[in-house]
């Protein structure tokens, strides 16, 4: 369930983390696919990240616009830093721009997400005064952010802020 929209300037951050190009399977639920499976073993070696900014969680996506619905996409699992260290063995660190962004919030099991994305592209989107202004030609990245108020996969009071670049139309 939505339970927020607004629009926000984001300034730039850091980030690190574990990046896979995702084939996605929609007849998997989220909870358990491969992105979930990714979350889990970057989970494992999140205490190997120093220079974290608290506990926030990003699901990094940089979409090629070009690419049909469905295409592989690469995705990242990871936490903001604030300082340069090293970065972990098999992670990589990622800076992602100052952007403008539709921010929804989605409250409820992990399984209902896609309800957001279908809601923003099916309908907010194209129904709005903005154009998505993500993806690899202006290198800004689409989030999920998971903070203290994501508890569990199952928690029908979790939350997740999902954010979209955008541009004026």
């Amino acid at each position: 369930m939505i339970i927020e929209t607004k629009i926000i300037e984001k300034p730039a951050f850091s980030a690190v983390g574990i990046t896979e190009t995702i084939h996605f399977d929609s007849s998997v639920p989220p909870s358990e696919n491969a992105i979930a499976k990714l979350w889990s073993r970057f989970n494992a070696r999140n205490p190997e990240i120093q220079g974290q900014v608290g506990w926030r969680g990003f699901g990094l996506m940089l979409q090629n616009p070009d690419n049909p619905p469905g295409a592989p996409f690469e995705y990242t699992a990871a936490v903001q830093i604030h300082q340069d260290f090293d970065i972990p063995e098999g992670m990589t660190r990622i800076e992602v721009p100052a952007a403008r962004y539709i921010v929804l919030t989605h409250r409820g099991p992990l399984d209902g997400i896609g309800d957001v994305f279908g809601h923003f592209w099916g309908h907010l989107l194209p129904n709005s005064l903005y154009e998505y202004d993500g993806g690899t030609r202006t290198g800004k990245y689409e989030f999920e952010f998971y903070d203290q108020r994501y508890t569990k996969a199952n928690d029908p009071n979790s939350e997740i802020d999902l954010y979209f670049p955008i541009r004026d139309k």
